[in-house]
């Protein structure tokens, strides 16, 4: 009980190390507005969706976290099932989902550690949900957490904007002896396209030539795809099925794609994920997990604090209904046969007492959770 109202949500979690790409996109399709208000109907008060390349993540907060986590969490065995996966997505109640959540936002849980990718992406599935069905005020306050964190890890540069998937995807390209002074062909124009031109830069490849579905001065059009010389190439697109045909010449593909992009020989992110991943520095790690630490517990006592004004609150508004209800209802028998002048001056006067009462009650209350 106690964590229950400390901490009113639930995450569920599914990475790469559970299940590979594909499985994790049939995990990821929308929920069906049908299970929604399913679940909404048990107690649900709002949901967050995070999906990135490695992994899927759901945060929800309820009356009940750990039933309606429950019930979520069969349901998406069930999708995984039916795609031949026995994988379950792990559930985490109360203060343990809030330490998942903030983890993974600074990467932390990441195949690259300390990438500031699923941050943004993290925020992101916060923003999506605010923008469709509102956000919760546990959502909110994990939300804050969230943004919190971020900004104290990046000042501690524990969290590098040029580390992530675009990185792992360039060493990817020089392991493979794609030449540095050879331009590498990028297709797509989000966040982890441009993460990808800027590894590039870094590692000492000349600018890369962006090809995407809405051209620009900058950015060719994929007409152009066919007819391109690039020896290495990144796939950033998130096409709903495989498209690209690598053109003539083109010897090394890695796919950032989900699901992948790459018709034909790609190294795509199950070959990625497959290896042992980027750890930070030891050091780093520890200073990592001790700003967790902190912001989790900075987190239990807002909830601490809300949770005490939520009961002010519903104290205050018991002792107005019985004012304003329950006194005259009480007093109506006692007041019989008196003129309507007396018992609305009897009547007045017991309110003005129950208020002064109750008010010294609710503010021995307010000192007392401050």
């Amino acid at each position: 009980m106690t964590a229950r109202r400390s901490a009113p949500v639930a995450a569920l979690g599914l990475t790469w190390r559970e299940a590979p790409t594909a499985v994790r996109e049939v995990a990821s399709a929308p929920l069906s507005a049908e299970d929604v208000a399913g679940l909404r109907a048990q107690g649900l008060h709002g949901l967050v969706e995070v999906h990135t390349c490695a992994r899927s993540l759901w945060l929800l907060a309820a009356d009940d976290p750990s039933w309606v986590g429950a019930l979520l969490q069969a349901r998406l065995s069930a999708r995984l099932i039916q795609a031949g996966c026995t994988a379950s997505p792990e559930l985490r109640v109360g203060d343990l989902a809030v330490r998942y959540l903030l983890r993974v936002s600074i990467g932390l849980d990441s195949f690259v550690e300390g990438e500031a990718d699923v941050g943004g992406q993290v925020l992101d599935g916060f923003q999506a949900a605010a923008a469709s069905a509102g956000v919760s005020a546990d959502l909110q306050s994990a939300w804050r957490a969230v943004v919190d964190l971020g900004a104290e890890a990046r000042r501690e540069g524990l969290v590098r904007p040029g580390r992530g998937m675009g990185h792992l995807a360039v060493d990817t390209l020089l392991r493979e002896n794609v030449p540095l002074d050879s331009a590498v062909g990028v297709v797509g124009h989000g966040r982890i396209a441009k993460q990808v031109c800027a590894s590039l830069g870094r590692a000492g490849f000349p600018a890369p030539k962006v090809y995407n579905r809405t051209p620009s001065e900058a950015v060719h059009p994929l007409s152009a795809i066919p007819a391109a010389k690039h020896e290495g190439w990144v796939i950033c697109s998130a096409a709903s099925e495989p498209w690209f045909v690598p053109p003539a010449g083109a010897r090394v593909v890695v796919d950032l794609g989900r699901p992948g992009q790459v018709i034909g020989r790609a190294i795509d992110l199950d070959a990625l994920l497959g290896g042992f991943g980027l750890r930070m520095r030891d050091e780093a790690r520890e200073r990592a997990d001790a700003l967790v630490d902190a912001a989790v517990e900075h987190w239990r006592t807002r909830q601490r604090i809300h949770a005490s004004h939520r009961v002010l609150a519903r104290v205050q508004a018991l002792r107005d209904e019985f004012v304003h209800d329950r006194v005259p209802e009480l007093m109506a028998e006692v007041l019989d046969g008196m003129d309507a002048p007396t018992r609305k001056r009897m009547i007045a006067a017991a309110q003005q007492a129950v208020r002064r009462y109750s008010h010294e009650v609710l503010g021995a209350l307010k000192e007392t959770v401050g």
